[in-house]
Order: structure tokens, then C-alpha cells, then sequence
């Protein structure tokens, strides 16, 4: 990683800054400390002598200032973003308080699509597979017709990113503002991929033709139910469902077993290895037939992202399994996800900190990103498997063992580093908690986390993440520390 200011130091001080990597992140909520920890006085165990010592001082002094400076300026920024945000939310949710009894917003899972008028409300739940599309009624109206459903069924159904973000009124809003008062913004030109085609069509451009038989089947299967707002007024919703694809289902046990690992023989990986959740097989067939096969077993959702997966998760050395289960597991595969925090997008991306980490990474400074940023789909899977190169290769690289570092980096990509270590120690000092960890088998890892993990939802997510990337596994042969309980 480029560290900002430092390819204009001295050779004799570079060599000096080339052992900082291995101190170890001492916040992994902070994207600055390791830097700060790296720096700090005594922070290397053998200090550089004369000319090395003076040179290295001398930058310090010359640029810590500077470093300073903009560290403050960054955190300052993502306040003012975080605090648009909250205010651009508080506004349209009293706007649709004068229409709807209970606004709905979208949310991680859930996307909600209003009217310009506010009176039509259309969400859709990527998690049950449901469209419902609430109808405000007027006094003369008799309700909705078979016939306006269908034109809103195919306004929604062939609707694509770029459309929605600019039907986004918040989204708008805080990119507005965010342009005009902020100067380390990053932005982006949302892409106009599909949003809900790819769950009720095989075809990946359907004809015209084809969509209104799609609506048609989806209207013979539609459910209605009325109710009266607080206003008096009739309101109208009409729920079908989203696509035939059966769902599997998602329970979460009581204790899940702690998932077996293969003999402790396999090195710990290096930062320059991939992470490997499945060993090569020693016989490999015809590479298209393979790769065909592989894809088509795909869920139907997963295969339209496969491209961006497979290219991101290679280039931060990470398994397409684990970023296929991330993505079902924060957004259900809503393109247009988000959250209060807030986060955005397929990979539930938190501007300030897995966006500032990944984008130091990737750009050599940190950046705050914008709603368009996170919501372009390539993008926003490469700062999330960006981060998880992050949690693995540099937070968490002390944990020796590699599967007791993937169960710590799942929980840390819901949770922080910090409350990762807080499970095994009580406090948020990762560097204290590793010797506990490490004398741990993977299985003592993992059920440790599941039991005390300081929130019930990051307990539930380490689950449900190693459960699904058995499913999403594109190789085939036993997964290394096998996630299936075999025997």
C-alpha cells in the first residue's frame, strides 16, 4: 500500500519505513492507526542509528503536520457526510408522513420505490422473493385496476440501477449537497444494470414480448388487501411474487456445529497468496465444460454478478465463495441496498470505514464515498473484497491459522476488529487477544466467537456466512477445513 507523503523520503528513511507492515493494527476502527502505531516512539524493536535516525526524524517533524492535517480533514468530512445523510433521511421521511401512516424506507434487503406524488409505493423484499405495491386510493377511485398493475409491474421490472439511483430522492439529496460541501469526495456514474430481471427471466435481455408474459403470470398470482389510513383514505396493496426460483431455507440453530477442519499440515497463507477454501483437483476437466457447469449452478441472482466477483476477489487474494456469501448475507443481492449507518449497496459499504481503509488501498489516500460510488456494482464489490483483503492480510494476519482467520475476518466485516477481539478478551486490544486465539483449533475459534461476540446479529451472521459458501463454491473437492461437517 502507497502511504501518503512518503515516496519523497530519504532512501536511507525508507528502509527504515519498509518494516513498519509488520507492526500490528493496534484500532481497526480507526484507518489511520496503524500508520500512527507504525510511527509512534519504540514502535520497532531496534531504533535506526545517525545519518538513518537523523534523515527519519527530520521527516516527521517536516511531515507529520501535514499527515495531520489531513487525517482531521477526512474525519471532518465523513461527519459532515454522515450528518447530511441523517438530515436528508429526517426530511423525505416527513414528506411521506403527509401521505403514509408508517413511511418505509429501503433497506439492506428491502428496496422501496416511491411516485413522484408520493401516493404509489412499490418494495420489494429481496430476501421472501415479494413485490408489494401499496396504492394511496383517491375518493373517486374504485382501486386498482389489473390493468395499472401490469403497466407498473413492467415500470418496475425492467427499471435498472441508473434509473432507481435518480428516482432516489435521498440518494440525490446527499449527493448534492455532498458535491457542494465536501472536497475529498468520491462519486461515480451509476451503471444501468438490471435490477429485478434477472429473478424472473433466464434470458439476461429479455424481449418485449417476454416481459408482458411475465407480468401477466405475476398479476394471475397477485393477492390483495385494503386498509384506511389515518387520513381516511382507502389504501390498496397487491403482493406477487418475486420470480419462481424456490428458496431454500435459512434456519439459524440454536448452536451450530462448529465446522470441521482438515489436519493442520498447510502453511498459514502469505499476503501474497490467496486465501483457499478448496484445494486444486489433481484432475482437471475440459476448462469451457467446467467453467460452464460451474456458473450454471450458480443461484440465479449470483450469476449476473459473476464477472465483477470473480475479477475483485482474485485481485484481493480472497475466495468468490466468501464475497458470494458476504453479498447474500448483507443485501440478498439488492443492488440498491442501504442502511441508516449508513451503507450502500450490494456489499453494505460504510463510507468512513470500510470505505476509507479500501480506498487508501486502492488510491493511496483515503476518500469519502458517495452514495454513486457504492451503488455502481463494480465498485462497490471491489471496496468490499478490497476490505476483506484488509481484515485478512493485515488486522487480523496474526491469527496463524488460516480458517480461525477467515471466522475472525467474517465476524470483523460485520462487526470491527475491535469487537472481534472484545470476544475473546473483554477488551477491543487485538494485538492482547491474539495469544488466546492462537491457541485455539479452528472449531475452539469459531464456537468461541458464536458464543461471545458482544451482538446477537454478528453471532447470526458468522453463521449464516461460512453456511452459504459451501453453495457458492465454484471448484470442486473438500473445502480446506472443511465448512460441511464431514466426518
Amino acid at each position: 500500500m502507497y502511504i501518503f507523503g512518503y515516496r519523497h523520503l530519504a532512501p536511507s528513511a525508507l528502509a527504515v519505513l519498509l518494516l513498519l507492515p509488520a507492526i500490528q493494527m493496534a484500532n481497526a476502527d480507526d484507518p489511520f492507526a496503524e500508520l500512527e502505531a507504525a510511527t509512534a516512539s519504540g514502535s520497532t524493536d531496534a531504533k535506526p542509528q545517525n545519518t538513518e535516525a537523523d534523515d527519519f526524524e527530520a521527516y516527521k517533524k517536516s511531515h507529520q503536520g501535514e499527515f495531520d492535517d489531513y487525517k482531521t480533514k477526512l474525519m471532518e468530512e465523513y461527519a459532515a457526510y454522515t450528518r447530511i445523510a441523517a438530515e436528508e433521511t429526517e426530511r423525505y421521511s416527513k414528506e411521506l408522513q403527509q401521505v403514509w401512516d408508517t413511511p418505509e424506507l429501503s433497506g439492506p434487503k428491502v428496496w422501496v420505490d416511491y411516485s413522484g406524488d408520493l401516493k404509489e409505493r412499490n418494495s420489494v423484499d429481496f430476501e421472501k422473493k415479494t413485490i408489494a405495491m401499496s396504492t394511496v386510493v383517491d375518493a373517486d377511485d374504485k382501486g386498482v385496476s389489473d390493468e395499472r398493475l401490469g403497466e407498473r409491474l413492467k415500470a418496475l421490472l425492467t427499471k435498472n440501477q441508473a434509473q432507481a439511483f435518480s428516482d432516489d430522492k435521498i440518494a440525490q439529496a446527499i449527493e448534492k449537497r455532498s458535491k457542494a460541501e465536501l472536497t475529498m469526495l468520491q462519486t461515480a456514474e451509476v451503471e444501468p444494470e438490471p435490477i429485478l430481471l434477472p429473478f424472473v427471466s433466464d434470458e439476461t435481455e429479455p424481449s418485449d414480448e417476454e416481459v408482458n408474459a411475465i407480468v401477466n403470470d405475476l398479476v394471475s398470482k397477485q393477492s390483495r388487501k385494503e386498509s384506511t389510513n389515518q387520513q381516511g383514505q382507502k389504501v390498496v396493496t397487491i403482493e406477487v411474487p418475486l420470480g419462481s426460483e424456490a428458496e431454500e431455507p435459512d434456519p439459524i440453530p440454536e448452536a451450530t456445529p462448529a465446522p470441521k477442519a482438515e489436519p493442520q499440515s498447510k502453511p498459514t497463507p502469505k499476503a501474497s497468496e490467496p486465501v483457499q477454501s478448496t484445494p486444486q483437483p489433481k484432475a482437471v476437466p475440459a476448462p469451457r465444460q467446467m467453467a460452464d457447469a460451474r456458473l450454471n449452478r450458480l443461484p440465479k441472482a449470483a450469476r449476473l454478478l459473476e464477472g465483477d466477483v470473480t475479477t475483485f476477489a482474485n485481485s484481493a487474494k480472497m475466495d468468490t465463495a466468501l464475497v458470494y456469501a458476504i453479498i447474500e448475507t448483507e443485501s440478498a443481492f439488492n443492488p440498491m441496498a442501504k442502511s441508516p449507518v449508513p451503507a450502500y449497496g450490494l456489499m453494505q459499504i460504510v463510507p468512513g470505514s470500510a470505505g476509507i481503509d479500501a480506498t487508501e488501498q486502492l488510491f493511496g489516500k483515503g476518500r469519502v464515498l458517495a452514495p454513486s460510488y457504492l451503488y455502481t456494482q463494480d465498485k462497490n464489490i471491489e471496496i468490499g473484497s478490497t476490505y476483506l483483503n484488509i481484515l485478512y492480510y493485515r488486522y487480523l494476519k496474526g491469527v496463524n491459522d488460516p480458517l480461525s482467520r477467515l471466522y475472525c475476518s467474517i465476524a470483523a466485516y460485520n462487526t470491527g476488529a475491535g469487537n472481534v477481539a472484545k470476544a475473546f478478551i473483554g477488551t477491543t486490544r487485538l494485538g492482547t487477544a491474539l495469544p488466546k486465539i492462537n491457541a485455539m483449533t479452528p472449531e475452539e475459534v469459531y464456537d468461541h466467537l458464536i458464543e461471545n461476540l458482544p451482538y446477537e446479529e454478528t453471532r447470526h451472521y458468522l453463521q449464516r456466512v461460512v453456511s452459504r459458501m459451501d453453495k457458492y463454491r465454484t471448484t470442486d473437492g473438500p473445502l480446506t477445513g472443511s465448512l460441511a461437517n464431514a466426518d
